[in-house]
């Protein structure tokens, strides 16, 4: 490791922060070079009413970085855009625009995000079409599918189904010898984890005895929950996002369904997972997988370094945006140019990375190989379980 690559790592566990420059001069990535910029710009897509932590965990990652010298010895600027806005969730085209924006009008380096799949997999043809790399926060399988410039940072959907599949049918864990699954329609995200722990599932010896769907913004459940209560499963897989995943758990236990509730990373958002229900016993004793936990070695100067500058400790999605712009830095430092094309090469070739997460390698789908975290939520409170490593 040389020893700019090893000062960029130090970087970013300093736990101190500085504000970067303003852009003065605009111009193209593919010839930028730091004698002819002021700042190195580097696109953030996030939406502003879910996992505000992505943009924060890249934001603390930047300014660490710009501490110790920059990129190249050049400041770092984000330039973070809401894909949201006042919709109720993440929009798609919203996505692209921004994308198209960043690129075309404010010639970033790089994008980081969407979060949400089906917005990533609308943005993977924009970017691979323009020679941008992006580290999305999305776990949707076919989101690098557009193309080889597109990199996940958190683990993919079949890796966190089968590894939720596994954990239910471990005799020393819950188990379930049946299982029912109910999640969001129309979402990437949720449909690729609910195969993946369908096919685990049953792969492994258990039965899938309902497969339930609804729709986003739906308050009651009632047919759906009918057909799984009769069903009696050992365990309900619940994919989807908050408030929805929060009225399934308190409705299905209203119906008397007393199965263990199972989920994934869309649900490790501790400050709207303890807020939005009146009561939230509904969710004692349930278990998700996740991006992160405080119990992973190293973990613990980047949540001091986190909570110090947002007031509130990280949760999965801000350590995926810090990995995903310390990542970025590592690559840019290891190629010492801003050439898109000689990033997204670095990136694929980068290994043993240690940010906020350990990051093995990526494999040939730009995947990250690196382990899961299962968390379950007691006494009110996510909790550490267990590590499941790749």
């Amino acid at each position: 490791m040389n020893t700019k690559i090893f000062l960029i790592l130090i970087a970013i566990f300093i736990i101190s922060f500085s504000s970067c420059e303003r852009v003065k001069q605009v111009v193209t990535p593919d010839v930028l070079s730091t004698d002819t910029v002021s700042t190195i710009k580097i696109g953030v897509i996030q939406p502003s009413g879910y996992y505000t932590g992505f943009a924060q965990g890249a934001a603390l990652a930047q300014t660490q970085i710009n501490h110790g010298g920059g990129l190249l010895g050049t400041q770092i600027e984000l330039i973070v855009m809401d894909n949201q806005g006042d919709r109720p969730v993440p929009d798609a085209d919203e996505s692209v625009r921004i994308a198209k924006t960043l690129i075309e009008q404010e010639d970033v380096v790089a994008i980081l995000g969407p979060i949400f799949s089906n917005n990533s997999m609308q943005v993977g043809p924009v970017v691979q079409e323009f020679g941008r790399p992006i580290i999305s926060g999305s776990a949707g399988e076919f989101v690098t599918a557009a193309g080889d410039f597109i990199f996940l940072v958190v683990p993919p959907t079949p890796v966190q189904g089968a590894v939720m599949a596994q954990f239910a049918v471990n005799p020393s864990e819950l188990d379930a010898t049946t299982a029912a699954t109910i999640r969001q329609a129309d979402s990437a995200y949720t449909e690729g984890l609910t195969r993946s722990f369908e096919k685990s599932f049953q792969e492994l010896g258990g039965e899938i005895v309902a497969s339930e769907v609804y729709g986003v913004g739906d308050k009651t459940f009632d047919v759906q929950l009918a057909r799984i209560k009769s069903a009696s499963p050992d365990v309900l897989y619940i994919a989807g996002v908050i408030p929805e995943i929060h009225l399934v758990m308190a409705q299905a236990r209203e119906f008397g369904i007393l199965t263990t509730f199972l989920g994934m990373g869309s649900w490790d958002e501790p400050e709207k997972l303890f807020s939005t229900l009146d009561d939230d016993v509904p969710l004692e004793d349930s278990y998700f997988t996740t991006n992160f936990s405080s119990a992973l070695p190293n973990a613990a100067q980047f949540i001091q370094a986190y909570t110090e500058l947002f007031m509130m400790p990280p949760d999965g999605m801000a350590a995926a945006g810090y990995d995903a712009m310390s990542l970025l830095a590592v690559a840019i430092e290891n190629v010492q140019t801003l050439n898109p094309s000689a990033i997204r090469d670095a990136l694929s070739n980068i290994t043993n990375h240690q940010g906020a997460t350990f990051i093995s390698h990526y494999d040939a789908n730009r995947h990250p190989v690196k382990s899961v975290v299962i968390n379950t939520i007691r006494n009110g409170q996510v909790e550490f379980y267990k590590v499941v490593e790749p």
